[in-house]
Formats: structure tokens, sequence, C-alpha cells
């Protein structure tokens, strides 16, 4: 056995120095113990006990090899080590993160129709969340070019503010602030006359949807109603749905991050009323409308939660478990004047 043991030392010691294509250690070892087993089996006398040998032997080898492709020390069946993931760099430390939640919250809520002024980087984000590079419109440093972009996504400046008054959405904080402006027509002075009547006329709207008996409403979203905090587009959309089903909503959502509701209300509903063909012939009503009534979105959703209790064991208002529901969006921004007459389609 002192030959095995020398001649497996001999191996280990030479194998770092093997050429590519030399047989691991493991094999070595195996080789190693399967000459030394037909070398002395061979001189026992008793045919049982080499037998017995040879199997035990043939056992250890196996071990041997196992052990050593499961440590993984030879170096020509080592793993090599993968490379590190390269951010971009738009996307690197707390000002990336910002952009990030800019650049997504421009993909998914504003309307795909507008021409967006960026800088390189907010360019590189957004182009990585979606945004359509035909939809772009790089503007450096120079705000006063992003005069013909409908948004402006950018840090925070007095250019960027006299260029696109209008602040649509808000991100991050101190020197990392990421904003979404644009420029309304007729200029800052006649949008903000717009907004304050149209904020008055959402709230005369809101409260009498809560005097139809075909709209069931919660005391959250009665407070919403009444206080001008929900689109215009919705509260049409409501009043044109509520002509055909009964309805209840559910929530109202889609606020602007950094705006308060009066200024960028609610920009989606979602309610449930009708059973399933009722709800999809009013997916397919909401659907065929044209701007400025045309949903960025509708899909019929079903609502999680809720009580397990059949339908007509609930109290009124309450929703049953998975029960379908229909989900309208709007676009931002909310274009002012729809309830007034000066609406901008």
């Amino acid at each position: 056995m002192e030959l095995a043991g020398s001649q497996a030392k001999a191996a280990i010691r030479a194998a770092p120095r093997t050429l590519p294509g030399a047989p691991s250690w493991g094999r070595v070892l195996a080789t190693t113990v399967s000459l030394w087993t037909g070398r002395r089996v061979a001189r026992l006398r008793h045919p049982r006990l080499a037998l017995f040998l040879a199997i035990c032997l043939a056992v250890a080898a196996a071990a041997v090899v196992s052990v050593v492709q499961f440590t993984g020390t030879s170096p020509r069946t080592a793993s090599p080590a993968r490379p590190h993931q390269v951010r971009p760099a738009w996307a690197l430390g707390a000002a990336g993160a910002v952009r990030a939640q800019a650049a997504a919250w421009v993909a998914g809520q504003v309307s795909s129709a507008e021409t967006v002024g960026c800088d390189p980087l907010m360019c590189a984000a957004l182009s990585a969340h979606g945004v359509a590079a035909s939809r772009l419109l790089p503007v450096g440093t120079d705000a006063s070019a992003a005069a013909g972009a409908g948004v402006l996504v950018a840090s925070l400046s007095v250019g960027d503010q006299q260029v696109a008054p209008v602040l649509l959405a808000s991100f991050g904080s101190g020197a990392s602030v990421v904003e979404v402006r644009t420029a309304p027509p007729g200029g800052s002075a006649a949008y903000q006359r717009a907004v304050q009547a149209d904020l008055a006329a959402r709230r005369s709207a809101g409260t009498q949807l809560l005097h139809s008996r075909r709209i069931g409403v919660g005391a959250g979203t009665a407070g919403q109603l009444q206080a001008g905090e929900v689109d215009t587009r919705l509260l049409i959309m409501l009043a044109m749905l509520a002509s055909q089903h009964p309805w209840q909503v559910v929530a109202f959502d889609g606020g602007s991050p950094g705006v308060p509701l009066t200024q960028a209300p609610f920009r989606q509903v979602t309610i449930t009323g009708p059973d399933a063909g009722g709800l999809a012939a009013s997916l397919a009503l909401v659907r065929a409308q044209r701007a400025p009534y045309q949903p960025a979105q509708a899909v019929i959703v079903r609502l999680p939660g809720g009580p397990a209790a059949p339908s007509g064991q609930l109290a009124q208002g309450q929703l049953a478990q998975g029960q379908l529901a229909l989900r309208i969006d709007f676009a931002a921004p909310s274009p002012p004047g729809l309830l007034t007459g000066g609406a901008s389609g």
C-alpha cells in the first residue's frame, strides 16, 4: 500500500505542471489504485478474498474521483468567474434611480403622441423603458431647444421652468430632482386660468355624479369627487357608462408624483357592475371613443381579496372576491376646458 501512496503523492505534485489536455487528478488517482490492485490481487491465493479487495478498492477509487470533481480543484474543469455586469451610465448612483422612476412614469403615463425632450442620459433611460426613439428629442444643456417637445424631462432649472412652466410630475429631491414639464398652448397665464376654471367644473360634475342612483361610491371616493380630484375625462366616461348599466366605483388612481391632485387629478378608475357580457360590451364602448376621450388603456381585471361570501349575501357597496371589473386609464396631461367649452383636443 506504500507504493500506491507514493504514486498518488507523485501524481498530485505533478498535476499543476501538466499540459492542457492532460488527465485530471481524479483520473490519475483512479488509474494508480487500479494498477496497484491488479498487481496485488493476482498474487492472492484466495479468490474470494481477492474479489472482495478488488471491490473495496474500486469503490475507494470512485470516491477519490468524486471528491476531486466535487471540490473542483482541477484547473482544467474549474468554472471561469463570471464578469460583473456593467450598468449603463444613466442608471448609476442616486441620480440614476431617479431617472429610472421618471422614465417608467413617462413610458406608462404620458401620451404616446407626445414628443419628449431630454438630455442624453435621460433619453437613454427613456429608451431603456420602452419609449420609442422617434419620440425623443435630445436637448442637451440648452433648454430653449426643447421648444419643439410636447413634454420635457429634465433636472430642475430656471430655464426649464420658463420653457415648460407646467409641472406634470416630480421625482427625487435636492440635486437629483427630475421633473416632467410641458408648455401649454396660449401661454402660462391663460393655462392657469383654465386650470382654475376646470377645477371648479370638476367639483360641480363630481357632486352631480354623487346624486346618481346608477353610480355607487364609498366615502373615500365620494370625497375625491367632491374635491375635484378626478380627471374630467373620467367624469364624462362614468356618466356615459351609467346610462348603460349601474356601476360601483372601486377606486380612483393614477395621480402624478409631486403634484397636487387639484392640478393633476386622478386619471384611472376601476369600476364593477354588470356581468361578464355587460363588461365586455362596456369595454368595447370605451375603446371606441375618439380623442380626447379615447383612453390610453381599458381592460377587464379580476379584483383581488374582498369578502368570500356569495354576492347575494354582501352588504351594499361590498365587492365579491375575484369579481370582474373594468379599469380605464387616461394619459397625462389632463386637458382643461372639456366641461367649460375651452377644450383643446
